[in-house]
Formats: C-alpha cells, structure tokens, sequence
C-alpha cells in the first residue's frame, strides 16, 4: 500500500530538511569565524526585520530563547551584531546588524542565490517559481500552526505508550 498524499509530503519535507542539513554541515564551516550557523540565522533575522530585543528575536526565528545569548554573543564578538538602548525603555537593549554584519548577509545570499540558480538551472522557471510559491505557503503554514501541530503529536506519543 502507498503512501497517502500527506505521508509523500511529510516524507519529502524530512528529505528536504536532511539534504539542507548535510549542505549547511559541509558549507558553513569554510566561514571560518567561529559563528554557529544557528547564529547566522539570528543576523539574517535581524538585517530582515531590523533591531529588536533578544525576546523578540528569539520568536521571530522560532528558536528557544534560552539559546539565543550564547549564539548572539559569538555574532558581537565577530563584529556581526551590537547591542544598542532601547529608545523606548532605557533598561533594555536591542540587538542590531553592524554594516559588518548587513554585509556578511547579502554575501551570504548572494553566494546561496548562485549555488540555488546553479541547481535549478535544469528546471523551467514556472516549476521554480510554483516551488517557491508553495513553500512558502507550507512554512506559512507551519509557523501558524506550530503549537497546535506539536500537541498534537505529543498527544500521539503519549497515546501510543
């Protein structure tokens, strides 16, 4: 018997994260810096949407915020990030990209784009174009439905002990 639709889908998307984990596993390290790739993705959030609290960060990139001082210590040692006042409440401080760090994020796109318009150079574009589209209505719908997809297979686990 063959997989349903959904189980296809869900079958795909563990492939899909494997195969970019391998990627990142065996590119990241020739950055050399000493930033985890965790961390870039906390710069990439902040040259997205701008300064913002660690808070903040750590819900706008779907990361524990537990984890977010130590990553975020290793971007300002680099240069990467700085902590600037907070306008709006003195005691706080926001997290910003440095120029050196909006830099780093572009040449890392740039690089991402070219190795991305490298692989797919065989597809037409409204294939790619139709992809991009629906992964980004699938991680839309992730992020919407993040919690109530957790319960829900923590209520299986717990079902099936």
């Amino acid at each position: 018997m063959g997989l349903s639709s959904v189980g296809q889908l869900s079958q795909e998307v563990v492939r899909l994260v494997r195969a970019s984990h391998a990627l990142r596993t065996q590119i990241h390290p020739a950055n050399g810096d000493g930033v985890e790739w965790a961390g870039y993705m906390l710069l990439f959030q902040l040259c997205k949407d701008g300064p913002q609290r660690s808070s903040a960060l750590a819900a706008n990139a779907c990361v524990d915020p537990s984890t977010v001082s130590r990553q975020v210590a290793q971007l300002v040692a680099a240069g990467l990030v700085e902590r600037r006042a907070d306008p709006r409440d003195g005691r706080a401080s926001l997290l910003a990209a440095t120029e050196l760090g909006a830099a780093r994020h572009r040449a890392l796109h740039e690089r991402r784009d070219k190795a991305f318009a490298h692989l797919m150079s065989g597809w037409p574009e409204d294939d790619v174009r139709t992809l991009a589209t629906l992964l980004r209505r699938l991680n839309d719908t992730i992020i919407d439905h993040r919690a109530s997809m957790v319960d829900a297979m923590n209520a299986e686990l717990l079902g099936s002990t």
